[in-house]
């Protein structure tokens, strides 16, 4: 009853509850020298619960639900910093008929436009974070010309201009060239001169392709990619808009093509833009490498979904449920930034981030099941942090033999729910000596 209370509370909302977070997130930002900040969007499907209110179509007017915008943080390397913002939208019924008065709309009007909103939540971040390089990550949803107007319009004497990673999704007209009749992006591109090479693996994964219309499943096999790196400075037209003249901006280009696919495989190609200056073969290296950390935020999504599993919220009122599916981000988070932690900083103390009762209480039941159990009196010792991910993974199904990879956030947040209990039981009972 205490949770309903908090829940549906009029002064609990997703902002205050999410303030405490965020301003972690810029504690923790702080000591990064580069902030990636991740945007995409996920659907929440809630048809089953027929009673829920607040919910509008999603991709086909029979399934109910709301769209989750979430801007998620991480450094260079993938650790998970925080949850920056995250917005539901809710689409009115009828809208699949506006088809065709959609482009007399202005851009603020469209659901597109929080791509720009969120561009511009990390313009705020990157003016508080002042000695670090933040940088947008979108993929492409997030090809919108006012993305690219907001950063060439943001004045650098008010402080630093977040950065911008976007897959390209328009094939635009491309100005000063001196090519008739302007040559679109994605020509000039293939014409451009090789920059370098990149080379990486990729594993074998089911994955779905449209052909002739239909979508069909195919399987991609594990194998070694060589790509090829062409960068061009491009100066795009600006598109129209009623009664807004968009200024013109110019920014780089940087394809990455795969050499010689196999056949019946599709290729791994990716044309990105970018404010990043790329001159040389290591900043196209980057910028590719910076496009393959957004990835971060589908495993954030998924952890999310099957993991805390908000799609079951059974609660009816709308400001219920954005509150209650804001404090299941942060426990999102929190399990993907242990996830990493393990593997990053695996010498560190695990009280770092576990408390005593935690990280004793698992340690007890862990030598309790081993032969022979616990010897009695004997002081427990505080398990290094890589040590004790591995163990609370255990409890959740982690087998953890010598070949195995690191655990994931699945085995992770199945051994943290036992964890919990463990710990409960420990403040319970246990007394000390």
């Amino acid at each position: 009853m205490g949770a309903y209370r908090l829940l549906h509370g009029p002064a609990t909302t997703p902002a205050a509850l999410l303030a405490p977070h965020q301003e972690a997130l810029r504690v923790r930002a702080r000591a990064q020298p580069c902030v990636l900040v991740i945007q995409d969007t996920t659907e929440l499907d809630f048809s089953r619960m027929k009673s829920m209110a607040g919910v509008g179509p999603l991709n086909d007017e029979g399934r109910q639900g709301f769209f989750l915008h979430t801007l998620y943080a991480v450094n260079e390397a993938g650790l998970p910093l925080g949850v920056l913002e995250s917005t539901a939208l809710v689409r009115a019924a009828g809208t699949f008929r506006q088809s065709q008065t959609r482009k007399q709309k202005p851009i603020e009007a469209k659901e597109s436009f929080r791509w720009v909103e969120g561009y511009r939540r990390t313009q705020e971040l990157a003016r508080q974070l002042p000695e670090c390089e933040v940088v947008s990550l979108s993929d492409r949803e997030g090809d919108i010309y006012e993305v690219f107007a907001a950063w060439a319009q943001a004045g650098e004497a008010d402080g630093p201009r977040a950065h911008w990673v976007i897959r390209a999704q328009q094939n635009r007209a491309l100005e000063g060239l001196e090519v008739e009749p302007a040559q679109k992006l994605f020509a000039a591109l293939a014409e451009a001169p090789e920059l370098g090479q990149l080379q990486f693996e990729v594993s074998a994964q089911k994955q779905l392709r449209k052909v002739k219309g239909s979508t069909v499943q195919t399987a991609r096999r594990a194998r070694t990619v060589r790509q090829r790196l062409r960068a061009l400075r491009i100066t795009p037209r600006a598109p129209f808009r009623r009664g807004e003249t968009l200024p013109a901006v110019s920014f780089w280009a940087v394809l990455a093509e795969e050499i010689d696919p196999p056949a019946g495989e599709a290729p791994v190609c990716w044309l990105l833009l970018t404010s990043l200056e790329v001159t040389t073969p290591e900043t196209a290296r980057r910028v590719v490498a910076l496009y393959l950390r957004r990835w971060d935020i589908e495993v954030f999504h998924r952890v999310l979904k099957t993991g805390c599993r908000v799609e079951q919220i059974q609660l009816k009122d709308p400001h219920a449920v954005r509150n209650c599916l804001t404090l299941y981000l942060v426990i999102a988070w929190r399990l993907l930034y242990l996830t990493h932690l393990g593997r990053q900083c695996p010498t560190s103390p695990c009280g770092t981030v576990f408390t005593e009762a935690e990280w004793k209480a698992t340690c007890l039941v862990a030598a309790a099941q081993k032969k022979g159990g616990p010897k009695k009196g004997q002081p427990l010792q505080e398990p290094l942090l890589g040590e004790f991910i591995v163990l609370v993974a255990k409890f959740g199904g982690y087998l953890g033999r010598r070949r195995d990879k690191p655990p994931g956030a699945q085995a992770l947040w199945q051994g943290l729910a036992r964890v919990r209990d463990f710990a409960c039981a420990w403040e319970a009972f246990y007394q000390k000596p």
